[in-house]
This record gives structure tokens, C-alpha cells and sequence, in this order.
């Protein structure tokens, strides 16, 4: 079975509402929610995407699907997880060590969440990250 994500970092200011709402209505599976900080990766878009987010949750269904690119992890899983989404993905470059990995892991696990991991492309076998 094929599943659909669609990221909605390009969603043009003002035609929130109906971009989300034709989304739903083609079946997308999953709404992708990029978030960036600023600091782990040069964008910012933490504040718009908790707002979508949000908006999201009130208009609609289908789970979301959050990968976070940002510092501070526990921070933005706390924030995130208000919204109850289905998935946070995190980077394990930004955890100091295998032990802070492990307890992200748990934590987000223990709020009812899927959880995943992401690397960036360059990142190679890191046993003592």
C-alpha cells in the first residue's frame, strides 16, 4: 500500500484554508509539516508551521506528520506534541549522544506518537554521535 504525504511548506499565505481542505479532499494520506528553526538548518518556519498545525488539527482529519529540523528537540516535541500529531520526526545530529537519542525516542513514544529518526545526507556511521 501506497501512502501520501504532502509537505505544506509552500502554502501560499492567505489560501491556507482551501490548499488544506483540497488536499484532504485528494486524498492525501498524511499532512507533512516541515519545521525549521533557524539554527539546525538556515530557514525558519517553526512559528507558521505550529500555527498551521494547529489550524489543521481543527479543520481536519487526516494525521500529521511532523519532522522537525531544529537545536532544541525537547522544546519542539513539547510544542508539538499540543497538537497531537500521529508522527515527530527528528534529526539525531542534533542530540549530543546516543543516550539523548534513546530518551527522545521514549519520551515521544510515551505521549501516544509514532516516532522517527532522520539523517542529513552527509551524516555517516556515528555509534558515539
Amino acid at each position: 500500500m501506497v501512502e501520501i504525504s504532502t509537505s505544506i511548506l509552500s502554502v501560499k499565505e492567505k489560501e491556507e484554508s482551501s490548499t488544506f481542505l483540497e488536499l484532504e479532499a485528494s486524498k492525501t494520506d498524511y499532512f507533512h509539516i516541515d519545521v525549521m528553526d533557524g539554527e539546525f538548518v538556515e530557514k525558519n518556519t517553526f512559528d507558521k508551521m505550529l500555527e498551521y498545525s494547529a489550524y489543521i488539527k481543527r479543520i481536519s482529519n487526516l494525521p500529521l506528520d511532523v519532522h522537525l529540523m531544529v537545536k532544541d528537540i525537547k522544546k519542539a516535541v513539547d510544542l508539538f506534541l499540543a497538537v497531537e500529531p500521529n508522527i515527530i520526526t527528528f534529526h539525531v545530529e542534533a542530540c549530543k549522544d546516543e543516550e539523548e537519542v534513546f530518551r527522545m525516542i521514549n519520551y515521544i513514544k510515551q505521549n501516544n506518537c509514532k516516532v522517527g529518526i532522520s539523517l542529513k545526507p552527509n551524516t555517516r556511521n556515528r555509534r558515539n554521535l
